[in-house]
């Protein structure tokens, strides 16, 4: 670990091992998992039958002869139990680790390796996600830096109560790279792709920003108080920053409980 790693909270991982471990993952998930070489990092998401995500995930190779799927939010158990009954005859097995995660010095985007102490690091350019074995408590500050970043990169996270919940479009899959449209059959692809090729889906993204606080959790927005979710949301003595998946139009101002919240970007699909 570096002198600059400071912990931001325990996350959960799938870890895919075998021979058809890439074969697995390109079945199953939404992503070109033919594209992950090793030594990468790339989003990724499981779908539903019906096109909802099921898991949203940062999926790596890590170099050793596994990948890791990371999961953003969700159950690791049950998904990794219900991502079993689809591995049939294939040589693959699926377990479940549990890591600290420290925020890490600048790493190349897209990088994903493991260094010579054992932990795995997922390189995010302006900085890096370090996962080791080693407990230890969260830095408050580091964490909300952390996720303030998150909240501008357009990154969410799936909330345990919705899942399966939310079509690709609501949470910007498109935009961070998780659903391809020119790969063999997944779970799910032909919904992704009839809201990809004709639109049509009511829901989008957005990262707010406002003076008044906000819990994470369904929401009502507007003056017909239409149902929202927040899904990542950091108040400090700045205000308050939040992702939200509303009613998609090319809003400059969302209305929150009856607070003006500015919309600081739109992300698309």
């Amino acid at each position: 670990m570096t002198p600059a790693s400071r912990a931001i909270g325990k996350v959960a991982c799938i870890v895919i091992e075998g021979a058809d471990a890439h074969r697995f993952a390109q079945t199953q998930f939404s992503g070109d998992v033919d594209a992950l070489a090793p030594g990468r990092w790339q989003w990724n998401a499981w779908l539903t039958a019906q096109g909802r995500v099921r898991a949203l995930m940062h999926l790596a190779d890590t170099g050793d002869g596994r990948l890791l799927a990371m999961l953003r939010g969700g159950d690791v158990d049950a998904t990794r139990d219900a991502l079993a009954r689809f591995v049939f005859r294939m040589r693959v097995t699926l377990a479940v680790g549990h890591f600290t995660a420290f925020a890490g010095d600048p790493v190349a985007d897209g990088t994903a390796g493991v260094d010579a102490d054992g932990v795995v690091v997922l390189g995010h350019g302006t900085r890096s996600l370090r996962l080791s074995p080693v407990s230890a408590p969260s830095d408050p500050v580091a964490q909300e830096e952390w996720r303030l970043q998150d909240i501008t990169w357009g990154w969410p996270s799936l909330p345990a109560e919705a899942e399966p919940g939310f079509l690709p479009p609501a949470l910007g899959l498109e935009h961070l790279g998780a659903v391809a449209f020119d790969k063999g059959c997944y779970p799910g692809q032909e919904i992704a792709a009839r809201l990809h090729y004709r639109g049509g889906h009511k829901l989008r993204l957005y990262h707010v920003r406002g003076s008044s606080s906000l819990s994470p959790g369904p929401t009502q927005v507007g003056d017909d108080a239409t149902t929202a979710w927040l899904l990542e949301v950091v108040t400090n003595r700045k205000g308050t920053q939040a992702l939200i998946v509303a009613s998609h139009g090319r809003l400059k101002q969302i209305n929150i409980l009856g607070n003006i919240y500015d919309v600081i970007s739109i992300f698309e699909a």
